[in-house]
C-alpha cells in the first residue's frame, strides 16, 4: 500500500515537473518575444524623432520662405 502511494506521489512530482519545463519554455520564448518588441519599440519611436526633427526643419523653411516672400524683392 505504502508503495503505490509512493509511486502515486513519483508520478505526480513528475507531471509537475513536465509542467513547470513547459511553463518554463514558453516564459523564455515570451521573454524573447518582449525583447523584440522593445527593440521594435524603440527603433519607431527613433523613427519618429527623426522624422518630428525633418517636419519642423520643413516648417521653418517654409516660413522663412513666406518671411521673403512678405518682403518683397531685394531692390539693388
Amino acid at each position: 500500500m505504502l508503495f503505490l502511494l509512493l509511486l502515486l506521489q513519483d508520478r505526480e512530482i513528475d507531471g509537475l515537473n513536465e509542467q513547470l519545463e513547459e511553463d518554463s519554455r514558453c516564459l523564455e520564448h515570451l521573454q524573447l518575444q518582449l525583447v523584440d518588441e522593445r527593440s521594435k519599440r524603440a527603433r519607431v519611436e527613433r523613427e519618429n524623432a527623426m522624422l518630428e526633427e525633418q517636419v519642423s526643419m520643413l516648417m521653418n523653411m517654409l516660413q522663412e520662405a513666406e518671411q521673403m516672400g512678405d518682403e518683397g524683392p531685394d531692390e539693388p
